[in-house]
């Protein structure tokens, strides 16, 4: 005869009572899944090194914590990101707030800036090192290529005209971001603009050639904002909850990079096709040096606006494209509402 031996009653109550636990931790797991909403980031350039930190917060999870399942896309220039936010392309973007200052006054784009990133000025122009361009005023009578979306361009009347450059002697060429290189390497422009972080792919590229690579930084002549995160009203208006949850994840990326840039770029690496993390690293570490190596960045917490540096901005850019800097208060290009309370 067989017998069945049964569970001892203290262990039957102990099954009985975590049975509906069980299925209500279930239960909850998958409401959670269903709430996490999808999100996407326009970067306002092609996915290398400096913008590990975002991927970061993709691959290690920070942006999944925040109930967010967030798509990242390459960019066409900054002022092609901005545009794209206030058409709704994706809600959030990375864009020079140069680029968006110029977008407001000019066509009204209802785009503002949620978060800094770049506390230093990462505009550039480069050079082969064996080329007689030495100083801005060396670009009179060559050829400059660049990104006609680019931020670069927003600032370059004014940088060349308080280096005495005459713009109307240098020859201007509008190309695709990703040509810069090739152009450059190759001696069809004498000069490409683009922003500090390009520098080591740009490097590795005239290494190939025997070649070195020059950097003329704007920031010999300007202290101003760079990059910020930007979303448009409409988005920050209607899901404010979002808007703070992308904030503060997207600020630990930036957080993690900081301290861990080969982990950063381990992470792209493991999400965009073709990237190296070791080959990015340096493009890593000149985004931190940008974000939280200035004056600025020491006095203040990680995505902060400075009030002063933010008018310095918005005066330099308006006296870039010849706008009037009195008749717009700085402080309505940004909003401090998303950023996380300290």
């Amino acid at each position: 005869m067989t017998t069945t031996a049964r569970p001892h009653p203290a262990r039957r109550l102990l099954h009985a009572l975590a049975a509906p636990l069980i299925a209500l931790a279930a239960a909850a797991s998958v409401a959670g899944a269903a709430r996490a909403q999808d999100v996407k980031l326009l970067l306002d350039w092609i996915p290398t090194g400096d913008y590990a930190a975002y991927y970061a917060a993709v691959d290690r999870g920070f942006y999944k914590e925040a109930g967010l399942t967030v798509t990242i896309e390459r960019g066409f220039g900054s002022s092609d990101t901005v545009t794209k936010i206030a058409t709704g392309v994706a809600q959030f973007g990375i864009a020079d707030i140069g680029a968006l200052m110029a977008g407001r006054v000019r066509t009204q784009v209802p785009v503002r800036a949620i978060a800094s990133i770049y506390t230093r000025p990462p505009h550039s122009v480069f050079v082969l090192s064996d080329s007689p361009i030495r100083t801005f005023k060396d670009l009179e009578g060559r050829s400059l290529a660049g990104a006609p979306g680019s931020a670069v361009r927003v600032f370059l009347p004014l940088v060349l005209a308080r280096n005495n450059v005459d713009i109307n002697k240098v020859q201007i060429v509008n190309s695709e971001p990703a040509t810069m290189g090739p152009l450059l390497i190759s001696g069809k422009a004498n000069a490409v603009t683009g922003f500090l972080p390009n520098k080591p792919r740009f490097e590795a590229m005239a290494k190939e050639q025997g070649k070195e690579v020059r950097v003329l930084q704007f920031a010999e002549t300007l202290q101003i904002y760079g990059n910020a995160l930007i979303a448009s009203e409409s988005t920050l208006a209607k899901n404010p909850d979002l808007a703070r949850r992308f904030v503060a994840a997207t600020l630990r990326g930036l957080e993690f990079a900081r301290t861990n840039p080969r982990g950063a770029t381990e992470s792209m690496a493991r999400l965009v096709p073709g990237i190296e993390a070791q080959r990015e690293m340096a493009a890593a570490e000149i985004a931190n040096f940008l974000i939280f190596d200035s004056e600025i960045a020491k006095k203040l917490p990680v995505g902060a606006f400075d009030a002063n540096q933010l008018r310095l901005t918005w005066e330099t850019v308006a006296e870039a494209q010849q706008l009037d800097a009195k008749a717009t208060n700085p402080e309505s290009f940004v909003t401090r509402e998303f950023l996380p309370k300290r």
